[in-house]
C-alpha cells in the first residue's frame, strides 16, 4: 500500500522511475523490519524471572607502611562506603588521637582477602613512623 501511494504521488511528475522504485523498496524493507522486530528486549518469560543482586565482594588492600588516615580512607573507598568499624591497635595499647602520626604495620583481614557485606570491622595494627614495635 505504501509503495502504491508513492507511485500515485509521483505519477504525474517527471521523476526517474528507478529512483522512485528504490525509495519505495527501501521504505518497505525498513518498515517491515521495524514491525517484525517488536518491542526491544521483550521476552515472554520476563515476568517469571526474578533477578537477585549478587552479594558484592571487595578485596582488602595492602595497607602496610601507609599512614593510618590514608589507610582507613582507602578501605572506605574500596568497599564503597559500606559501614565498617576500624579497630586500631597501637604498641602498649597507646591511645591513637592523630591518625597522621601512625603507620599501619599489620591488618586483619589480611591483604588480598575478600570483604563482603558481612564484614563488620577491620583491625589495623599501627606503630610510629620508623618504629619497630607493631601493634600491642
Amino acid at each position: 500500500m505504501f509503495v502504491w501511494l508513492i507511485a500515485l504521488l509521483y505519477e504525474g511528475l517527471p521523476v526517474k522511475k528507478k529512483l522512485v522504485a528504490a525509495i519505495a523498496a527501501a521504505c518497505a524493507v525498513l518498515g517491515g523490519g521495524i514491525v517484525a522486530a517488536g518491542p526491544a528486549g521483550a521476552h515472554a518469560d520476563d515476568g517469571l524471572i526474578q533477578y537477585a543482586e549478587p552479594d558484592p565482594l571487595w578485596v582488602m588492600p595492602d595497607l602496610k607502611d601507609r599512614i593510618l588516615s590514608q589507610a582507613e580512607q582507602e578501605v572506605e573507598v574500596d568497599v564503597e562506603q559500606m559501614p565498617l568499624v576500624f579497630e586500631v591497635v597501637a604498641p602498649n595499647h597507646e591511645p591513637v588521637y592523630n591518625l597522621q602520626n601512625w603507620v599501619v604495620c599489620g591488618e586483619s583481614p589480611a591483604a588480598g582477602s575478600k570483604l563482603s557485606a558481612k564484614t563488620k570491622s577491620v583491625t589495623l595494627d599501627v606503630e610510629r613512623p620508623g618504629g619497630t614495635h607493631c601493634g600491642a
